[in-house]
């Protein structure tokens, strides 16, 4: 494996700036100290032949226009729950605000691992509903195979009268698409009445080590100031974001693994955040049989994310031309505004809330 500083010298263009919007991976001043985010960042930079591994010395370049999406991955033990134990690179008050604005003005991030606890610092969400389940210990080692499971209240199938819309499917969803996935009942998951998406273990029955770092939403745990048939569909109400992951084996609506923060009135672009254990890089002993699923996800989730970001960036280029853009209280851009609609407008790089009558 190579240390970091090498992957830096040949990946990061700190003052060149590509034609066309690239993605990005931000990356703190002592990551190369990081099993887990060196072969992260060494996979990206494999993976995304004009992709930029980006530092603190970047933040005048982080712009939607410079990069569609960014991500930010931070793995590794004994670093503490909460935003002010992060590194201090990410928890700096530049990075923070640049991260924000670039959020606001159209851009979209990946926040992965102890990334999630970001999400609140960049003021999508409040403090209070900050992720509460959290690991970072050293782990050890099991037989067991780690899933995603992204068919959320499969429990309903048990019940006799069963409200078939408090089961969520969200296994189509674009980060999903080519990976593999066992069925539900399958030979793999006899006891899941879900398919779930395989992603850490050997799967012939061997152990692997795995250093169990979770970091989401426990959405028991929050007390919701809206409505909904679940904790799942508050927390979706609440934030306009769409739980798309969990862990393998829930089969109802406690834990939110990872969410997609879509764009709102203030927020032209989108966040996903996955703060999954079993999204981890550099298993410490055995290989990880399903680490191909982990690449696809991972992939599938920054050209997803970068898609998302296009018509914001031509939205920013429109705006700068003088041309007034129209959106919905729910961040959607839109040509024809509705008569008796609430709409947000923006003229002269200005946004303001017209009521269409």
């Amino acid at each position: 494996m190579k240390i970091l500083t090498p992957v830096l010298a040949t990946l990061v263009c700190a003052t060149a700036v590509s034609a066309s919007p690239k993605v990005g991976m931000f990356l703190s001043s002592d990551s190369s100290n990081a099993p887990q985010e060196v072969a992260a960042a060494q996979w990206f930079g494999d993976t995304f032949s004009d992709g930029e591994l980006l530092t603190k010395a970047d933040l005048d370049n982080i712009t939607p226009e410079n990069y569609k999406a960014i991500w930010v991955h931070i793995d590794r033990c004994g670093i503490g729950m909460g935003y002010n134990n992060l590194p201090e690179d990410y928890r700096d008050s530049e990075v923070k605000a640049k991260l924000t604005e670039y959020v606001k003005n159209g851009g979209a991030l990946y926040l992965s691992k102890f990334a999630t606890q970001m999400v609140h610092e960049l003021d999508r969400i409040d403090a209070a509903y900050a992720p509460g389940i959290f690991g970072d210990g050293d782990g050890g080692v099991g037989t067991d195979v780690w899933c995603v499971n992204a068919y959320l209240g499969s429990m309903q199938t048990y019940i006799a009268d069963a409200d078939p819309t408090q089961i969520y499917d969200r296994t189509t969803h674009p980060i999903y698409a080519g990976m593999e996935k066992w069925e539900a009942h399958s030979e793999q998951i006899a006891d899941y009445p879900h398919p779930a998406f395989p992603l850490l273990g050997t799967g012939t029955g061997e152990g692997i080590h795995r250093e169990d770092h979770n970091c989401m939403w426990d959405l028991n745990a929050y007390t919701w100031s809206v409505e909904g048939k679940n904790t799942l569909e508050q927390l979706e109400n609440q934030y306009n974001c769409t739980v798309i992951g969990t862990w393998g084996h829930v089969q109802d609506y406690c834990v939110a693994g990872i969410v997609e923060f879509k764009p709102d009135s203030n927020y032209k672009g989108t966040i996903i955040a996955n703060g999954l254990a079993a999204c981890e890089w550099a298993p410490r002993t055995a290989n990880n049989a399903y680490h191909s699923n982990l690449t696809k996800l991972t992939q599938n989730t920054l050209e997803y994310l970068a898609n998302t970001n296009t018509s914001a960036v031509d939205t920013l280029a429109a705006e700068k031309s003088g041309e007034t853009a129209y959106y919905t209280i729910d961040g959607v851009k839109t040509a024809n505004p509705v008569a008796g609609g609430l709409y947000i407008m923006i003229r002269d790089g200005k946004a303001s809330k017209v009521l269409v009558k």
